[in-house]
């Protein structure tokens, strides 16, 4: 909703509420006109949530994103996953716009990550093996193994032949075999799937992928790659340099980062979106 129209929406809202409290006659046109004016809005912020849904319990009435995290009721916003109230536009960026895995209680273990790196900070990343931005990040995360610890999460959304090969892996990581998991991370890191079996394993482990597929609809993933950052930040798709994205350093402004020339060129090039 542009600015214009909040104004628009407000400004009906206290004429209505007027009208209702004391049933004056109709306001001028021009007190309206003045009304939109004067309406001061100290700030604005979209909120991650996809749809709305009105929950019904006794005589309790509850309105809950449709992914389950955010809830309104008693007159308060909460984000559910942290248990935490929503009340200033800073809570947005603050609580809002990231995942606190551990807040959640959330590990990345228990989803059948596979780990590289052995740095600090620990980065869970959420991709299908023959996403080819995916392989983008997992080219660019090798060279960041001193400083974080990324977890990757294999989810099959290209179809059948990435159910195939997330099943074949996943099963191999399930394993207390360290040689089969080095070989599964070759394969991803490499984006290698040449002589995987196409008959599902007999003996496997599926639930650490099965919790992989429900996390992946909980965060209503809508593509893969799928990052969150050690601070909760997240990110969808391939960030144009991982390290900097990793660090939050600010992108630099257009007429900085490019040339006339250099933009010709971008204009041809495909989007860099998964």
């Amino acid at each position: 909703m542009s600015l214009r129209q909040t104004r628009l929406l407000l400004a009906s809202l206290l004429v209505t509420s007027t009208a209702f409290a004391a049933n004056p006659s109709k306001p001028p046109i021009s007190d309206i006109a003045a009304g939109l004016l004067s309406i001061k809005i100290d700030g604005m912020q979209d909120l991650p949530i996809s749809g709305l849904k009105m929950v019904k319990s006794g005589e309790q009435t509850v309105f809950m994103s449709s992914n389950g995290r955010f809830a309104f009721y008693g007159g308060k916003l909460m984000d559910i996953w942290t248990q935490q109230e929503i009340k200033e536009l800073a809570d947005i960026d603050r609580i809002a716009n990231r995942i606190d895995l551990s807040r959640m209680k959330l590990k990345a273990d228990d989803l059948g990550a596979l780990t590289v790196g052995h740095g600090k900070g620990q980065v869970l990343v959420f991709i299908d093996p023959r996403c080819p931005y995916c392989g983008k990040v997992m080219k660019d995360l090798q060279a960041l193994q001193d400083q974080y610890t990324f977890k990757l999460v294999m989810v099959p959304i290209l179809g059948p032949e990435s159910q195939n090969i997330v099943v074949q892996l996943a099963c191999q990581l399930g394993t207390n075999d360290t040689k089969a998991k080095g070989a599964v991370r070759e394969r991803l890191l490499k984006q290698d799937y040449a002589g995987l079996p196409t008959e599902p394993p007999v003996q496997c482990n599926k639930e650490p992928l099965q919790k992989a597929v429900v996390t992946a609809k909980l965060f209503d993933l809508k593509g893969v790659p799928f990052l969150i950052a050690p601070d909760g930040r997240t990110h969808s798709g391939a960030p144009e340099s991982l390290a900097d994205w990793l660090a939050d350093k600010p992108k630099p402004s257009s007429s900085l980062a490019t040339t006339p020339d250099t933009n010709a060129q971008n204009a041809n090039a495909p989007e860099n979106k998964p």
